[in-house]
């Protein structure tokens, strides 16, 4: 009875955890919403609807359908050992979000299903870009792989930490989310606005090659601090990286805002 109960509640827990990951990307959406600018805001809302955070699940939803099934390759940020970027094929997001811009920045010579798969394309692969387990740089171990590092919980009245094996995408895509699961879409990117808001000038300035490099810094930094510590992250080390992780993730708020403003006219 026990097994079935603990079965039932890590069952439980598994599906809470993809609910958090898609609020918080429906926030990164909601907050990228403030920042359009009049004409895209409308181009957005004709092939979105009124709620701008409806495409946060977009290509996982159609690979649940059965539909688009190559878009599964399509997250991961490839770099060379100079953090550029170095997409062999178009299993790329760097490669798939400027394929998806040029249909933006003519889309009145394409249907409106390609223009929706589109636009909801550059919101997903720029959020994926901007997370750090996404990115593959040469000569870095282990980037861009779900792979188990080491990781504490802490201590407690002065025993030593306790370690277990933690998953390296789960780390970046719901850990820090799932310390703040009573969020709201709306109150993450509110927050996204009060934390980062005096930011968004200099994390939007640049071109998506620019962006791919500054993210590919952030990622090195990281696997560095790890391989350092002989592959454990103490618990003080995960808390000190949630700052990161947000803004990360509020430079891709920004991006996103600034790629359709320029390109969707």
């Amino acid at each position: 009875m026990k097994k079935i109960i603990l079965a039932v509640a890590l069952i439980a827990a598994t599906l809470s955890a993809k609910a958090w990951h898609i609020r918080y990307d429906q926030g990164v959406l909601l907050a990228a919403a403030q920042n359009y600018n009049p004409a895209t805001r409308l181009l957005v809302q004709r092939y979105v609807g009124e709620d701008f955070s409806k495409p946060a699940n977009y290509l996982a939803s159609l690979r649940k359908e059965g539909k688009h099934l190559e878009t599964a390759d399509w997250h991961k940020l490839h770099l060379n050992a100079d953090l550029k970027p170095a997409a062999t094929d178009d299993k790329d997001a760097y490669v798939q979000i400027e394929k998806a811009l040029e249909i933006l920045r003519n889309h009145k010579q394409h249907n409106e299903k390609s223009v929706r798969f589109a636009l909801c394309t550059v919101m997903n692969l720029v959020i994926d870009m901007h997370n750090l387990s996404n990115v593959a740089i040469e000569g870095v171990a282990n980037s861009g792989t779900d792979f188990q590092f080491t990781s504490s919980k802490g201590t407690a009245n002065g025993r030593p930490a306790k370690y277990f094996p933690s998953s390296w995408k789960e780390l970046w895509t719901s850990r820090y989310i799932f310390q703040h699961s009573g969020y709201t879409p709306a109150m993450w990117a509110n927050e996204f606005e009060l934390m980062f808001g005096d930011q968004k000038t200099h994390y939007s300035a640049g071109t998506l090659a620019d962006w791919s490099n500054d993210i590919g810094q952030y990622t090195k930094k990281v696997h560095d601090v790890l391989e350092a510590n002989e592959g454990k992250f103490l618990h003080a080390t995960i808390q000190e990286h949630e700052d990161l992780h947000m803004s990360c993730m509020a430079r891709a708020v920004y991006r996103i805002a600034a790629l359709l403003n320029e390109n969707f006219k």
